[in-house]
């Protein structure tokens, strides 16, 4: 029984993610840009965590009529997805086509039964909305310039390139999430200073995404040659 309420509590856990979408829609419809980005932000963290203690609670066999991955991807959609599309729509010279093309096309993405790969891979580009446009916004670009980087991402969702899952990649798993902590410590800077973030401040931030893009191509080539 206290094994089934643990797996109950981690899929609760979860189900928070949809509470601070909503909050963060709401947010948006007030004009709220700051406050809905930092709500976007605690949706990311509960991301970061949910799944491994899933994991480590094996919640399929304890709560087995839940669905815990389906649950997952319904509150990554909508946090990763939806609200940062409405977002930049709402604040940002977002194109309804190209909005639209993100939403359809991330939405085939999730679908896909190899969206996640069995050798622990995101399978095209993961739907990283969030920090893609919070950069855009961040440095100033909008325009046809930001909308030509959000379609060109957006058809990149498609193409079958693989890249790591932070938390299940079986090579460099430590560094990569050892890294990640103060990346996000940045982002909440980031957060909090917007438009008044020096700009050395975001080059430097930039060593993550980079990492990630390394370590993705040196793991892929690692496979490859194995």
């Amino acid at each position: 029984m206290q094994k089934k309420l643990i797996a109950l509590s981690i899929h609760l856990f979860t189900a928070i993610g949809v509470l601070l979408a909503f909050w963060s829609l709401l947010l948006i419809v007030q004009g709220e840009l700051q406050k809905s980005l930092f709500v976007l932000a605690f949706a990311v963290i509960i991301d970061s965590l949910d799944g491994t203690l899933a994991r480590e609670a094996n919640v399929s066999t304890h709560a087995p009529s839940i669905d815990g991955a389906l649950m997952d991807n319904i509150t990554d959609y909508i946090n990763w997805v939806f609200i940062p599309v409405f977002w930049a729509y709402t604040f940002m010279d977002l194109h309804f086509l190209v909005g639209s093309a993100i939403l359809m096309t991330s939405l085939f993405g999730f679908s896909h039964k190899q969206a996640k790969t069995d050798d622990d891979f995101f399978r095209g580009f993961p739907s990283y909305w969030k920090f893609v446009i919070f950069y855009l916004y961040l440095l100033g670009i909008d325009g046809w310039i930001a909308n030509s980087i959000l379609l060109i991402l957006s058809i990149l969702v498609l193409v079958p390139v693989k890249l790591i899952y932070p938390s299940r990649t079986p090579d460099w798993r430590k560094t990569t999430i050892l890294l990640s902590i103060p990346y996000l410590i940045m982002i909440f800077i980031m957060l909090y200073l917007l438009k008044d973030t020096p700009f050395w401040f975001i080059l430097a931030s930039f060593y993550y995404p980079v990492y990630y893009v390394i370590i993705s191509f040196v793991a892929n080539n690692k496979k490859v040659l194995a």
